[in-house]
């Protein structure tokens, strides 16, 4: 007989934004929390595999559904436009959404009794955009940074916080050396960047797409691991 799939975790609405609880039986004493940020056009059911991969009985996962509905089970922090061939956003969308993550973030912790700064943004494309962007403008909010296949923001860049709080922050780069969407590029210029500010980033660089390779989940598995 077919083995069953397990159901899905519930979504979830006592918090700023919907989300799901990855392993919900792990959720008491976790002494870290990972929030997963989807891609745009995606949704939090996306992530749970990767999740899965994550949880453990010191680190609970929660996957985070975006804030604006861009199709029947599709969802974004913000929009953008490629038409140009070049990513252009809504700096206006942008900015709420990070309003809500960090607003997500501190109630998270208080309700599931995380420590302040345990907390970990692992993105995916528009999600890993959003966790570079909370960490450099808000370090003390984020324990670590876990990157796939993402971009730093010029604004990112411009409006981050002084260097000796960003340095606080742990930083795990991911990225496809043949992604046609977000090309490698952008991954070893938010590597360069960092490094000017101090921070020494894990970057790990595949032969693949636009996507979250098995090598790179092992990766950030090992990497989170080794986390103090």
């Amino acid at each position: 007989m077919p083995v069953a799939n397990p159901p899905l975790p519930p979504l979830l609405t006592d918090l700023p934004l919907p989300y799901r609880l990855v392993t919900p039986a792990q959720a008491p004493g976790a002494h870290c929390l990972v929030l997963l940020l989807h891609g745009v056009g995606g949704n939090e059911l996306n992530l749970l595999p990767v999740g899965a991969q994550l949880a453990d009985a010191r680190t609970l996962v929660l996957s985070v559904r975006a804030p604006l509905v861009f199709g029947p089970a599709g969802f974004g922090f913000y929009q953008v436009d490629f038409s140009t061939g070049q990513p252009v956003y809504d700096q206006a969308q942008q900015q709420r959404g990070q309003e809500l993550l960090l607003r997500f973030i501190g109630e998270a912790t208080a309700r599931y009794g995380v420590p302040a700064g345990q907390v970990y943004l692992l993105g995916f494309s528009q999600g890993a955009i959003m966790a570079y962007d909370v960490a450099l403008r808000h370090p003390g909010q984020v324990r670590g940074v876990l990157a796939f296949s993402g971009r730093l923001l010029e604004e990112s860049r411009q409006h981050h916080a002084p260097a000796a709080e960003v340095q606080r922050v742990q930083f795990f780069l991911s990225h496809g050396r043949h992604d046609n969407t977000l090309p490698a590029f952008y991954a070893d210029q938010a590597a360069a960047f960092l490094r000017t500010l101090g921070v020494a980033p894990h970057y790990e660089a595949f032969e693949g797409g636009h996507e979250i390779s098995g090598a790179g989940l092992a990766a950030a598995r090992q990497w989170l691991g080794q986390q103090p």
